[in-house]
């Protein structure tokens, strides 16, 4: 047999993308173009050239996903035999001298789109034609291949540490030609035979598959619940549903902040924080003021879902998802700054003990305990019917943070200027911020539903200026 499985959790961000959401994630990087003598299609030639050198080190990027019929099982892997790399490294330009607004709107159209099921789920967009004598890539790989931590150590194989391009590993010979990839009839005579042979069994299995996720989605909340009375953390569907909240359109927005990590690290240790909290805070005070200029009063104080690695040690490297995810008051209802982020450094403490450990692999034991059948048909009715817009949400947006390299990268000989992460929109959540640290910066990544959030920037603004406050206030003395 030529292919694998995916595992649940992996096959659900396959199975659950609906239109307008495309479950993937990605990066976008500002380099500096080397004084080579080339011009900018040798360049990008050379670089696509490259990468393509370095394809049998990063075996999942030629392997391709694919669905079985009606979804009966779970989707599965098979290695591409008609891989083309100028399919997945594209160049492109913005309009000379392209300026952050151009790069952003470029970004956001590209995370717009859906990647083509008929061919490995990644692409490398090369960007020419920005101010200040750069250029840029913006990569997105599908969720179902990585989280953030697996893809960023993936990746990794793509970048040198230093200006010189390494020679890759040579390719091991191969002894045998690929293998076909799987018809149709033939992924269902190996996974659904049962099914073929009595078609009421699909029926028993659906309705067996809801019962266990009633029964996981009843012990999660009880779980949560209990953590809320007492902890005072929020618990699942308690998130009121506002303006940001609802099926996300296809158009999108993005926008990117940066700050220093060190002055970060130095602003959040003064208060007794993490940078985490420092990035919730900062969040939290630029969306209160967001809801401010709307006129929109918040019935209930906002919540953030907040994707969390479960890898033990050591397993960066593997591919997939391994997360869960806990959710996060921000305190939105809270004035003054400095007690917002008092609170969010308080209560993230409990949270990050006891959320993870009683919803750890909550994620991946619901992709599980649902399988593909109900997975699918659950995704495509919520869209279909637009339900979103009627449910109340898990959380209002997501917050997630990815750690990224303390030092210096190159691509294909051009130096590493910037990094900025790329995160999805879930169904029911239009609005995502992402933060990666590279070096000695820390950049918030802010994409959204153009219908949802129009002013974008605005916030990112708000974001700036609220960290800005930590950043250049002293922290309060705390008397005794």
């Amino acid at each position: 047999m030529s292919y694998q499985p995916l595992d649940p959790l992996d096959s659900a961000f396959v199975t659950l993308e609906v239109p307008g959401a495309p479950l993937h994630i990605g990066v976008i990087i500002e380099m500096e173009v080397p004084d080579d003598g080339l011009d900018s299609k040798q360049r990008f030639d050379q670089m696509k050239a490259n990468i393509a050198a370095r394809m049998h080190e990063i075996p999942v990027l030629t392997k391709r996903v694919i669905r079985t019929p009606f979804d009966l099982a779970w989707p599965v892997v098979a290695e591409d035999p008609d891989f083309d790399i100028d399919a997945h490294v594209i160049r492109r330009a913005v309009t000379s001298p392209g300026g952050d607004d151009q790069l952003d709107a470029l970004a956001a159209r590209v995370m717009s789109r859906e990647l083509a099921p008929d061919r490995p789920l990644w692409e490398l967009n090369y960007i020419e034609g920005l101010a200040n004598g750069r250029a840029a890539v913006i990569m997105k790989v599908h969720h179902a291949l990585a989280d953030g931590v697996s893809g960023a150590a993936t990746f990794a194989g793509l970048f040198d540490l230093s200006p010189e391009v390494r020679v890759p590993t040579p390719p091991q010979p191969r002894t045998t030609p690929i293998e076909p990839l799987p018809s149709p009839l033939e992924l269902l005579s190996h996974t659904t035979g049962e099914l073929i042979k009595r078609p009421v069994a699909l029926m028993e299995v659906v309705a067996a598959a809801l019962e266990r996720v009633a029964d996981m989605v009843e012990q999660a909340a009880a779980s949560i619940g209990e953590a809320k009375v007492e902890d005072h953390q929020p618990s699942i569907l308690q998130a009121k549903t506002t303006s940001i909240n609802g099926t996300p359109g296809y158009a999108k927005k993005f926008k990117r902040l940066r700050v220093s990590l060190p002055e970060v690290k130095v602003a959040a240790k003064s208060r007794g924080a993490s940078v985490t909290d420092f990035v919730m805070a900062s969040v939290s005070g630029g969306l209160r003021r967001l809801f401010e200029e709307r006129g929109e009063e918040l019935s209930a104080d906002l919540v953030a879902f907040v994707p969390i690695s479960v890898r033990n040690p050591g397993a960066e490297g593997e591919m997939g998802n391994q997360i869960s995810a806990m959710l996060s008051e921000l305190h939105t209802n809270v004035a003054d700054p400095e007690e917002r982020l008092r609170l969010i450094a308080a209560s993230s403490k409990e949270a990050a003990k006891v959320q993870r450990d009683k919803s750890a692999r909550l994620l991946m034991n619901l992709a599980n305990a649902a399988g593909p059948t109900v997975a699918s048909v659950a995704g495509r009715t919520l869209a279909a019917l637009q339900l979103f817009e009627h449910l109340p949400p898990i959380a209002n947006l997501t917050v997630s943070s990815v750690p990224g390299p303390p030092f210096p990268l190159w691509l294909s000989g051009h130096r590493i200027a910037t990094v900025a992460p790329l995160g999805p929109l879930m169904a029911g959540l239009a609005l995502n911020v992402t933060v990666i640290s590279y070096c000695d910066q820390l950049e918030y990544g802010l994409l959204a539903c153009t219908r949802r959030v129009p002013e974008l920037a605005l916030l990112r603004d708000y974001i700036e200026e609220e960290a800005n406050y930590y950043l250049k206030t002293p922290a309060p003395v705390v008397e005794n």
